[in-house]
């Protein structure tokens, strides 16, 4: 994963969420789901690997159709679920149903590289869980540099290796565009919760947040923007507030924290990263204390890189924010909700 605010834009619908830092490197009785089973969550199980560099990276396994189950990864941060050629999802009896409508991303920002394929459909089964109706994919088949880094290095679409072992991103998030709708959406799963630690976690549908989370209001979305946007957050030092409020994403396929901002003069700083040993927290606007934080180290992995923004105010937890805490999406109502793990 980059250090760096990663994004993803759609040529045929405008800009949608931050996909490109994974490309480079459910719901109550309207699922059938029963109302025992939605109060107390069906669980997926989620694994959380260490990557060479001390990054670490989220993945659930599923089950497309009749192939056997894959390694996808597993990142908030977008929306809609891409799998890669080597899934072989239009291979015979695949149980795949493939059309020849057309999809374009650019991925990078600024872009760097250009992935094409086809719309897909098959019935998704996970550990505990099977869709009761096919969702849609973003299957993808062929990759071309953009004309601003035509020297660029292309990913072999049919090796999972140039993807880190996955084959495919499931993206879990609820803003933005969504040319490929959320999975989960896609299977009437409105609210969800994300429990995940350096070892391991799970993906839990049809929970609701508790009553000692702490919500990040979505703002609502503007014509073809998607039903959500990212909310705002303030950032705390050490635990005392900054004054400091702007965009936050919470992106589990973001391995490294960020912050973009024109003024961070109360974050402390060396060369362009947040001091060794300073702990940045996030909180909703008004709130007096941080709902999760990280913790600002000199490795790669631990290093918060501080930026200018050249555009709008933004902040991405990265994962490292998601660890010993319960992270719950509330597509109904336009809510994050933060709250620690006591388990």
């Amino acid at each position: 994963m980059q250090p760096h605010p990663p994004g993803l834009r759609n040529r045929r619908s405008r800009r949608t969420a931050a996909f490109g830092a994974m490309f480079l490197a459910i719901c109550g009785t309207a699922c059938g789901l029963g109302v025992a089973s939605a109060r107390r969550g069906v669980a997926i199980p989620l694994t959380v690997r260490q990557l060479p560099r001390g990054t670490y990276k989220a993945e659930l396994y599923v089950r497309f159709g009749n192939l056997e189950p894959l390694p996808i990864a597993f990142d908030t941060g977008s929306a809609g679920l891409h799998v890669f050629a080597a899934a072989g999802l239009d291979a015979p009896g695949s149980g795949v149903t493939c059309t020849q409508q057309p999809l374009t991303f650019t991925v990078g920002n600024p872009g760097r590289i250009t992935y094409e394929g086809v719309t897909c459909y098959a019935v998704l089964r996970f550990q505990g869980f099977t869709t009761p109706a096919p969702v849609p994919i973003a299957y993808l088949t062929s990759a071309a540099c953009t004309s601003n880094n035509p020297h660029c290095r292309l990913p072999n679409l049919k090796n999972p290796r140039a993807h880190g072992g996955v084959y495919g991103v499931f993206g879990a998030g609820i803003t933005g565009p969504m040319p490929v709708q959320n999975p989960l959406l896609a299977a009437s799963v409105s609210t969800y919760s994300v429990r995940l630690t350096r070892s391991g976690g799970e993906l839990l549908l049809g929970t609701a947040a508790g009553a000692d989370a702490t919500p990040f209001a979505l703002l609502p979305g503007t014509g073809s923007a998607g039903k959500w946007r990212k909310g705002p957050a303030c950032l705390f030092v050490d635990g005392r507030p900054t004054g400091t409020c702007l965009t936050i994403s919470f992106d589990t396929g973001n391995g490294v924290p960020w912050i973009s901002d024109s003024d961070a003069a109360a974050i402390p700083q060396e060369e362009g990263f947040v001091s060794a040993g300073t702990r940045i927290g996030f909180g909703p606007p008004g709130a007096m204390q941080a709902a999760t934080e990280v913790v600002a180290g000199t490795s790669f992995a631990s290093k918060v890189k501080v930026r200018p923004a050249n555009r709008a105010p933004l902040t991405n937890t990265g994962i490292e924010a998601f660890f010993g805490h319960v992270v719950t999406y509330d597509d109904v109502n336009g809510r994050i909700s933060v709250a620690r793990d006591d388990r």
